[in-house]
């Protein structure tokens, strides 16, 4: 059930975009090259604005892709090079003797790429986008005891296993650069909502109970109050940061099933805006 979840939700958060994408390429190659690309719904658009006299609302629909494209690469270019710096200020405080230790623990799992750094508080994400690594912090690693350090890891090399920096990453800058698709908005954050779930049953799944995991997250939350600073600024999957209420709900009660609503008013703006492309497009065809 949850997989199916995050299945829809991640193509409804990456397909629309890659939609609107395409068709925004197509309709800037018209506007600058000349590209004759009739079924392009943004063509038809600024064709029929054309008829109807209204230029100046065709040059703010390029000056709107135009925007989308540049907007999309620097906030993705911006996300790899904070990460990389991030990456790098890690290894900076790496304690390597921990980190082969826990690689050599830990390499059955196929072989994941463990990052201990030097801190006295609790630490745990992945972070990275094409080479995610799992970052703990020596503070963790001696506050957890061995269940709860197996969860952790379970939990963390899920994330790993599924590229989930990645995958969050770009559902969060297509959301943020179409905000005209609210819909987007709220597919991106429940996306993460499931992927934190689809992490904690790997842990539990692994272990064979939910007690390491949930007693892990209580101590994580105990310990610190996470800052969003950080984690705006890399490419990161943090064991303690995301959908922590629905978590310990699902803990406490797995048999509940929790449900994931998006917002009447996100879904009623979005089909409105896909309807209007529809109508623009049968009624210039016509």
């Amino acid at each position: 059930m949850w997989k199916t979840r995050s299945k829809i939700l991640f193509t409804v958060g990456l397909g629309i975009p890659v939609l609107v994408l395409m068709q925004m390429f197509m309709y800037a190659m018209y506007k600058i090259f000349g590209w004759d690309i009739r079924l392009n719904l943004l063509w038809l658009c600024n064709h029929w604005m054309s008829r109807m006299g209204w230029m100046s609302v065709g040059q703010f629909l390029l000056l709107l892709v135009l925007l989308t494209f540049a907007g999309t690469s620097w906030m993705l270019i911006r996300r790899i090079v904070q990460t990389r710096a991030a990456v790098t200020k890690l290894r900076s405080m790496e304690v390597r003797a921990w980190s082969e230790k826990m690689n050599a623990r830990y390499r059955h799992l196929k072989k994941p790429r463990f990052l201990v750094v030097d801190k006295p508080s609790p630490v745990a994400f992945t972070i990275g986008l094409w080479r995610p690594c799992i970052v703990l912090s020596t503070g963790l690693l001696r506050m957890l005891d061995t269940d709860e350090e197996k969860a952790v890891v379970y939990h963390e090399v899920h994330h790993l296993w599924h590229r989930d920096p990645l995958k969050t990453t770009l559902l969060s800058v297509f959301a943020t650069m179409m905000p005209y698709i609210p819909v987007l908005k709220h597919t991106s954050q429940q996306y993460r909502i499931v992927r934190e779930i689809l992490a904690d049953n790997e842990a539990i799944e692994r272990t064979g109970n939910a007690a390491g995991i949930g007693s892990a997250l209580l101590k994580l939350l105990r310990a610190c109050t996470p800052t969003g600073e950080g984690r705006a600024m890399t490419i990161q999957s943090s064991f303690a940061d995301t959908s922590v209420n629905v978590r310990i709900s699902r803990l406490l009660d797995p048999e509940r099933d929790v449900t994931l609503r998006l917002p009447r008013y996100a879904i009623l703006i979005s089909v409105t805006v896909f309807l209007l492309l529809s109508v623009l497009f049968v009624w210039s065809i016509g």
